[in-house]
């Protein structure tokens, strides 16, 4: 547990995409809580109600603030489709966070003014500390509460490192071993954990076996195709989801901000034909933002 903790700040506290002066902000704000039991995010990502995106370069998860260093914001603030969709997908969205908060420091100023702001900003969050019971869980701790939900919703701030995890987790399957990218749940339902695909200088590149699949930026379908599939076997495999009513519960593969790859459930989609946009497209559109939790039976 202390070398993960370890590990973990000092990846997150050495970013170095940082430039000098938000380092010096950053760590100077972490020395000064001196609290381990609270958890640091860095460079993390924000969705704002407006669909705009933001970079905050501190993020605090069990107290739901951020922190933004001030310097040519305007470049920290982007529409969705000039960010890697690892970012998208990985981002807190502020609609489903009550209590987010988001403070500021304005880092052109003098060092005495730049240090009196990061007084007031310690304070602000020692408050909301004095007021939240702090635990710094391990990744085997934050999966627990899961299974005590009856749902797991597209909102719910949850990644597993393995499918394995998420399939014992939300799905009860028990597994040992399992090296899969997706799996059956029931009759009409599916696991899928589809490798998303990017865009370079114009050109769609496979992640996974010649297969394209990209979400949209607000999660609500996602298009896929092969290299080289037929407009015969695209309607066949259409046919086929049609004749089993099939509903894929979707956890797309994505690596979070310090390189690690995770799972994030993006919700339950279903197949509704091809692509309005591209007809060597198949479309899956999103019908639900939340799955059952299937419990053991006692």
């Amino acid at each position: 547990m202390e070398l993960e903790k370890r590990d973990y700040l000092v990846k997150t506290l050495s970013r170095t995409k940082r430039k000098d002066y938000e380092n010096y902000i950053i760590n100077a704000i972490w020395h000064k809580l001196d609290n381990m039991e609270l958890k640091p995010v860095s460079q993390q990502y924000v969705k704002f109600k407006n669909g705009n995106y933001a970079l905050m370069d501190l993020y605090f998860p069990q107290l739901q603030i951020a922190i933004e260093v001030d310097e040519a914001c305007h470049q920290k603030n982007q529409k969705a489709d000039k960010l890697r969709m690892d970012d998208i997908i990985a981002a807190v969205n502020e609609d489903s966070n009550t209590n987010f908060m988001c403070l500021r420091i304005d880092a052109s100023q003098s060092i005495e003014a730049i240090n009196e702001q990061i007084s007031k900003v310690v304070s602000i969050i020692q408050d909301k500390v004095t007021k939240t019971n702090l635990n710094w869980l391990t990744y085997e701790e934050e999966l627990n509460p899961i299974r005590q939900q009856e749902y797991l919703s597209i909102y719910d701030n949850v990644s597993f490192k393995k499918i394995i995890h998420m399939a014992n987790s939300v799905f009860d399957k028990g597994y040992i071993n399992f090296q899969k990218g997706g799996f059956r749940v029931s009759d009409t339902l599916w696991v899928w954990c589809p490798k998303l695909s990017v865009i370079i200088n114009g050109d769609a590149k496979s992640a996974a076996k010649g297969w394209l699949n990209f979400l949209s930026d607000d999660w609500d379908y996602i298009d896929e195709t092969k290299k080289n599939q037929t407009a015969a076997q695209r309607i066949a495999l259409i046919n086929k989801d049609f004749s089993l009513n099939k509903e894929r519960a979707v956890f797309a593969n994505y690596k979070d901000n310090l390189g690690v790859k995770r799972y994030r459930f993006v919700g339950i989609f279903k197949s509704s034909g091809l692509s309005p946009d591209n007809e060597n497209y198949i479309r899956y559109t999103r019908i639900n933002d939340k799955t059952k939790i299937i419990k053991a039976k006692v």
